[in-house]
């Protein structure tokens, strides 16, 4: 019994705990509180690893789509970004509304497009479906709002590194940014949680 105590105290020690924010940004102010920001700021203290996931979509056009790929983000110099505690990593993504299997042509195999295209048009596309690109990114069917979801490859790499451990996922806008990393986490086989006293939308925000 001793020995398992010791087993199980180690693996709860070992295990960091890991919390991914989703669009908390300036650009969505007006969406959260200021309780809401200060109360999140003191949740990350809770946390070894946290993920800070911002949307970059400025005044509606697509930056330069290599961040996709690499893009190391200047922190101190970019002006949409809040300082939260315990920050490992800052992920930049972009997200896509009404689009169609088209749109993603130039980063796909012609095999692979075709194959996508089929199961569109035939609509037996899943919800979390997932393609690796040519790029070595992600395509996910997401399926609601935003139909797809082109996963960075940043931001696949930290999910794929974190299949089988649990993590915890805040921000919003709910159904929308945030469920597009929340399923494709679960595709890739993380135990990904929903906290809702930190996930807002649209219309609400929780404080």
């Amino acid at each position: 019994i001793d020995l398992i105590m010791k087993v199980k105290t180690f693996l709860e020690f070992d295990e960091k705990k890991t919390l991914v924010i989703v669009d908390v940004q300036k650009s969505f102010r007006k969406y959260f509180t200021e309780l809401y920001l200060h109360n999140l700021g003191e949740y990350c203290k809770e946390f070894d690893d946290v993920y800070y996931i911002f949307d970059n979509h400025v005044d509606g056009k697509n930056p330069n789509k290599d961040y996709l790929y690499d893009g190391e983000i200047q922190v101190d110099s970019h002006p949409d970004i809040y300082d939260f505690p315990n920050v490992t990593d800052i992920i930049e993504k972009r997200y896509t509304y009404d689009v169609n299997t088209d749109f993603f042509k130039n980063v796909l195999s012609r095999k692979k497009y075709l194959k996508i295209k089929n199961l569109e048009e035939n609509k037996k596309l899943r919800k979390g479906d997932l393609f690796i690109t040519e790029e070595d990114t992600a395509l996910v069917y997401i399926g609601n709002n935003h139909k797809w979801f082109h996963c960075p490859k940043k931001l696949y790499n930290i999910l794929a590194r974190n299949r089988g451990k649990t993590i915890y996922i805040v921000g919003g806008s709910d159904s929308e940014c945030l469920e597009d990393v929340f399923i494709t986490a679960h595709t890739l086989g993380v135990d990904v949680k929903r906290n809702w006293k930190f996930i807002y939308t649209a219309t609400h925000c929780p404080m």
